[in-house]
């Protein structure tokens, strides 16, 4: 996301100092933590990085961790001398493998994904790809990735947390008996949809425009924003929707909310439940140089910030309860909840806003897959995230005990994260969780 922050001193919200690298004796064994890795819209290096942050951490990193920004791909797929730039997927674990003796980082590309491998590590953090990715690399191999997800018991967060969140159908009817405020909302089940049959129920709740959104879905893609009345005009458009999407689960279809795309959409980070930092934007329709604006610590309106931090802190109730490999709960790990407002009429015959005053609502939630934002902060969140894995890596690994240990747990040597194996990097579109 192209973005022009103003530089400040003093963040808002918590910020980790490095910490020390632990002594490890030489009895004892590192804890093996894979990171699933995939991104190619989050950078790290990056002069905005640079400003506020130290990367000189990633010197010596491995080019084939890096992503050429014209194809999208890692280098070691790509023409020698190809130059590229690392991401907060693969920056986050590097840092660990810097500055962390008792974690030994297990950073796995997309294709070297198997269930031998994930359970070769105490648990591995999903920061880049997923589930969602594998839906564009076609049926079986989102069949496979789920079926891995599903078995590993280790993958975190964990299967269950992940299709909670994939399903929006699931979270957001849970939201709703929680009272947490969303736009008017119709979820339309690929068993027994028809176009004509979404626009009558939209007609009935007496909606001028609407957007139609997918679960198990990224990028923007599937999006689409229609009036009543172009679709009452022209049928075929529905029904060319319909269509292109057959195979989709569901159909997330809301009310167009006016004031979504002028006022800033608050996106709040979360680990172990606890509030970290927002980023807020602004969508390039709305600005005044058409450019996309983005802002954060205390140049986000503190309205905006306070109530984003309220609902989203609701918002994680719904949640299920994340547990270790053995059962055991533990707090849970990254949670982004991302807040709009409305400040105008909703013709909704069953949501009764004030449209004379600003109405704040969950939009959406997402998981540690996201993306960070960490060049356009204030402050250097590459030590917090590092931390933060660590530490939950650890509170894991003192749950299982010694009977719980994970398979084929071995010593770390000094280049044992460059000698990982590597290949290609799956094609995705650009933009995930923009």
């Amino acid at each position: 996301r192209p973005a022009r922050p103003p530089r400040a001193a003093a963040p808002r919200g918590p910020v980790a100092g490095p910490a020390p690298r632990p002594s490890v004796s030489a009895a004892a064994m590192p804890i093996k933590v894979g990171f699933l890795v995939g991104k190619d819209t989050d950078l790290v290096e990056d002069p905005k990085y640079e400003k506020i942050g130290d990367a000189s951490f990633l010197k010596d990193l491995p080019d084939k961790y890096r992503v050429d920004p014209d194809s999208h791909d890692y280098l070691k797929n790509c023409d020698k001398g190809t130059k590229g730039q690392a991401h907060a997927d693969v920056a986050i674990p590097w840092y660990i493998h810097k500055h962390f003796d008792d974690i030994e980082v297990d950073i796995i590309f997309p294709e070297d994904i198997t269930l031998k491998r994930l359970k070769s590590n105490l648990c591995n953090f999903v920061v880049g790809y997923d589930v969602i990715n594998a839906v564009f690399e076609g049926k079986d191999r989102l069949d496979e990735m789920i079926s891995m997800f599903r078995n590993c018991g280790n993958i975190m967060p964990s299967w269950e947390v992940q299709e909670f969140i994939y399903m929006k159908s699931t979270y957001m009817t849970k939201l709703k008996e929680l009272g947490v405020p969303m736009a008017p909302t119709i979820f339309s089940f690929k068993k027994d949809r028809t176009p004509q049959g979404l626009l009558a129920e939209i007609k009935e709740r007496g909606w001028k425009m609407f957007v139609m959104k997918q679960s198990y879905m990224a990028f923007s893609l599937g999006f689409a924003k229609l009036s009543v009345e172009e679709c009452e005009r022209n049928p075929k458009i529905l029904e060319d929707y319909f269509e292109e999407h057959c195979d989709c689960p569901e159909y997330v279809v809301q009310e167009a909310i006016e004031g979504f795309v002028r006022n800033w959409e608050t996106r709040c980070f979360w680990f172990n439940g606890e509030f970290l930092y927002a980023i807020a934007n602004k969508a390039a329709v709305s600005t005044d140089d058409g450019v996309e604006q983005i802002v954060t610590g205390d140049d986000i309106p503190e309205e905006f910030l306070e109530n984003a931090k309220r609902i989203g802190k609701e918002a994680l109730k719904c949640l299920p309860q994340l547990k270790a490999p053995n059962g055991e709960p533990v707090p849970m790990t990254l949670i982004r909840t991302d807040i709009g407002c409305s400040d105008s009429q909703v013709h909704d015959k069953d949501t009764h806003w004030d449209a004379s005053k600003k109405t704040f609502f969950l939009n959406e939630i997402e998981y540690g897959g996201t993306t960070y934002f960490i060049r356009h902060l204030k402050f250097d969140a590459m030590p917090l995230w590092a931390k933060l894995y660590v530490e939950k890596a650890r509170e894991i690994h003192a749950k299982l005990g010694p009977d719980g240990e994970p398979q084929a747990k071995r010593a770390r040597t000094g280049d044992a994260v460059a000698k990982r194996p590597a290949g290609a990097l799956m094609k995705k579109p650009a933009g995930r969780a923009a």
